[in-house]
């Protein structure tokens, strides 16, 4: 806070971080984004949404996935054979 008896403060490395830095971090770490939406009309929902999105790099989704699921099960994980991004 600034004031007569608080001078301005010096950025401090969080709040140096480039779009470029947060985006790398969020892809190497994960995030799980959930929410919910209903619309309604006159108070009577019509539309109810739950949802959920997963925001990661596939190298990361690939790890999550492998490390659990039992004895190699794939539970419907991206894998090099079926990745078609490559």
């Amino acid at each position: 806070m600034e004031g007569p008896g608080n001078p301005p403060r010096a950025l401090s490395a969080v709040d140096r971080a480039s779009l470029c830095e947060v985006l790398d971090r969020v892809l190497n770490k994960g995030v799980v984004v959930a929410g919910d939406i209903t619309i309604s009309v006159a108070d009577i929902d019509l539309i109810y949404l739950g949802l959920q999105v997963v925001l990661t790099s596939i190298e990361k989704a690939r790890d999550i996935a492998a490390s659990s699921a039992p004895n190699g099960v794939r539970n419907g994980a991206v894998t090099e054979a079926d990745d078609g991004f490559r």
